[in-house]
């Protein structure tokens, strides 16, 4: 009997221990339901900022349910000009057969550039964060990415500008007019590249772009690029390069194409 209540008296001091660490883990511990969990992003302007760079990413044009395409291209540069043809593929890989094969080495980049930088991927949210308090920009919001050595000035929907600076480069991609798609979607229409010295600051470069597009089934396909380089030493260089008879690649095309 008196070995029962022992054992008695010692459950009831280590409930009374262990409520007594309850209460107190309680007093420090706020207890909340999972609904009320405080987000990943808990900084007003933060998840501002995050939320900003996320609309933008998602308005950016890109082809879901891509087959490929087809297009003649005419291509000049410098004086020099030259025809031939343009493949992409489902999975954005490029062919590009010209007649005068040198011309491919400003071309093939980029026509890289524009059709890839259409490849639908899923945009999972990234951190951001307002780099100043300046709401007032012409260009929109300066916004710093969480981890990455570069910025962006973001304007409703649309990415006007791209700054990023390293040991070895710096350079500034502006925006000034986009196309819009049936969708709505955001393409680039005007574009102007400065490039700096990293050390100095200097401009060494500047690159000045137009696009256009034609609306082929689903897609908004490239059809013309026009692009004027500038650099030092009085340097200049200017291209073209026009994209007609767009044909998407279907499964009875791709039939024909094996069988030649």
């Amino acid at each position: 009997m008196r070995f029962r209540e022992n054992i008695k008296r010692e459950l009831k001091q280590w409930s009374l221990a262990g409520l007594i660490v309850l209460l107190s883990l309680s007093a420090t511990i706020q207890w909340s339901p999972a609904r009320d969990q405080p987000r990943l992003v808990s900084n007003p302007k933060k998840e501002a900022a995050t939320q900003l760079y996320q609309q933008v990413r998602e308005a950016r044009a890109t082809w879901r349910d891509f087959s490929g395409f087809t297009a003649d291209v005419l291509i000049q540069y410098n004086g020099k000009s030259t025809t031939g043809k343009l493949t992409a593929d489902k999975d954005f890989k490029l062919n590009l057969i010209l007649e005068d094969n040198s011309l491919s080495e400003w071309s093939l980049p980029k026509l890289n550039s524009v059709i890839g930088h259409r490849k639908f991927r899923k945009q999972e949210p990234i951190p951001a964060t307002f780099a100043d308090g300046e709401v007032n920009h012409p260009l929109g919001r300066l916004v710093n990415i969480d981890g990455k050595n570069v910025s962006f000035r973001l304007q409703g929907d649309v990415m006007t500008e791209v700054h990023r600076r390293s040991d070895k480069s710096w350079f500034t991609i502006s925006t000034l007019d986009v196309w819009r798609t049936k969708e709505n979607e955001v393409l680039p229409r005007a574009t102007s590249v400065i490039y700096r010295d990293p050390k100095s600051g200097a401009i060494t470069g500047n690159r000045s772009n137009t696009f256009a597009f034609t609306r082929i089934g689903n897609f908004d396909l490239p059809s013309s690029m026009l692009t004027v380089e500038t650099g030092e030493n009085f340097g200049r260089n200017v291209g073209s390069i026009k994209l007609t008879n767009h044909r998407l690649t279907t499964p009875e095309s791709l039939s024909k194409i094996d069988s030649k």
